[in-house]
């Protein structure tokens, strides 16, 4: 079990309740989302993530909501007996959909087609990076929990999804990580020095350095790389905040916050819905690996209290960085995807009891019906490790 600094949830609620709460969220988010192929032999099951949002496109699941599927089915194996089932199921979908670029990754979206079979998006889908981290991360757990003796050699499924990871996903000239194997794999890419905050997965990383014999200096180069543009942008606009943007660009051989729309919105510069990972991301090392809290999460957790008031409602969908007044807010309150990752950086250091709490009601008040995939996930990841049923 991991080992939580702030145990204000259980001394309140009781470890017993807790798990009970837990395994019934599980239960209604494997309800709503967990779909199967029809007439799929061996059995095939995806995370329906377009279900509250549905596409133009008629999208169907990613490689980001399958790489969740592939960390929760583990841990909650512990209390659900047909995870591992589930867990094979979605990884022989995740198998079927390869990347255009690199077959040991996977294509990064899915969709129905006009016949009703699920193709990939495009003819040439690549991988999106977070989401192949996420899978490999979930091989690592299945082995972890259940061993090696099983239908997946969990640990060489790993390694190969590692190793194409650090071939296709990682700029060696800087040692970033890149958007998505599409980077390197397009002549004269315009995003070989971008990079996506909420991919800062130093939990995952330290796993990799661990499993990955071939590339473990080259993992460690990436570790170095990331906390040296975490803490160049604490010397900027994060220095009172902590806030962290979306994504970075390399100036003048530094990695930035972009005043401007770099991929998806005008945002990308700001605390947007992908940087709102980071409080829980970035706070798995320390939980797991025991390390202190870094500058930056220390900064955070203070200034979001302070911000609003140690009122999870007042935290909002969107604060400035790059493209406004660093910290003032932008978005509308009572976003789950903003709330739950503050749950879990709320545990990392001392003094946090009420906060903690406060946040954990927060979650509870929302139905399930009244959330969007993303905020239920989030949501269903923070209660996992709020509970300490983290491994």
């Amino acid at each position: 079990m991991i080992i939580i600094y702030n145990d204000s949830l259980i001394n309140f609620y009781s470890q017993t309740n807790l798990n009970l709460e837990l395994l019934s969220f599980y239960n209604d988010w494997k309800m709503r989302y967990l779909k199967a192929v029809e007439n799929s032999s061996p059995l095939k099951e995806y995370l329906f993530y377009t279900l509250d949002q549905p596409t133009s496109n008629n999208a169907v699941t990613v490689s980001e909501a399958m790489g969740y599927g592939m960390v929760i089915f583990p841990i909650m194996s512990k209390f659900d007996p047909t995870s591992k089932i589930h867990f094979t199921s979605i990884y022989n979908f995740i198998k079927s959909y390869p990347s255009i670029y690199n077959n040991n990754l996977m294509a990064w979206q899915q969709i129905k087609d006009s016949i009703g079979n699920i193709v990939n998006a495009e003819t040439e889908t690549s991988s999106a990076t977070d989401g192949d981290m996420d899978i490999s991360y979930g091989l690592l757990l299945a082995n972890k929990i259940w061993g090696g003796n099983d239908k997946i050699n969990y640990i060489d499924e790993a390694v190969k999804r590692i190793n194409a990871l650090m071939e296709s996903c990682v700029n060696k000239k800087d040692y970033i990580l890149t958007l998505g194997d599409w980077v390197l794999g397009i002549n004269n890419s315009n995003f070989k020095y971008v990079t996506r905050s909420s991919d800062f997965l130093i939990y995952h990383i330290k796993e990799f350095i661990k499993i990955d014999n071939k590339n473990s200096n080259d993992w460690t180069l990436v570790l170095n790389r990331i906390n040296l543009i975490i803490s160049d942008q604490m010397k900027m606009q994060s220095k009172f905040n902590g806030l962290i943007p979306d994504f970075f660009i390399r100036a003048n051989d530094k990695y930035i916050a972009p005043k401007v729309k770099v991929l998806e919105t005008i945002h990308d510069g700001d605390y947007y819905y992908n940087s709102c990972r980071t409080p829980w991301r970035y706070s798995m090392d320390v939980i797991l690996n025991k390390t202190q809290a870094p500058l930056q999460l220390h900064t955070l957790n203070n200034w979001i209290k302070k911000e609003t008031s140690s009122n999870p409602e007042n935290i909002k969908s969107g604060y400035y960085i790059a493209s406004g007044s660093p910290g003032k807010p932008f978005g509308f309150s009572n976003d789950l995807s903003f709330i739950a990752p503050f749950l879990v950086s709320s545990l990392i250091e001392k003094g946090n009891d009420d906060w903690t709490i406060s946040l954990w009601q927060a979650l509870m008040n929302k139905p399930i019906t009244k959330c969007t995939f993303y905020e239920n996930t989030l949501k269903l990841m923070a209660m996992i490790v709020a509970t300490g049923n983290w491994p």
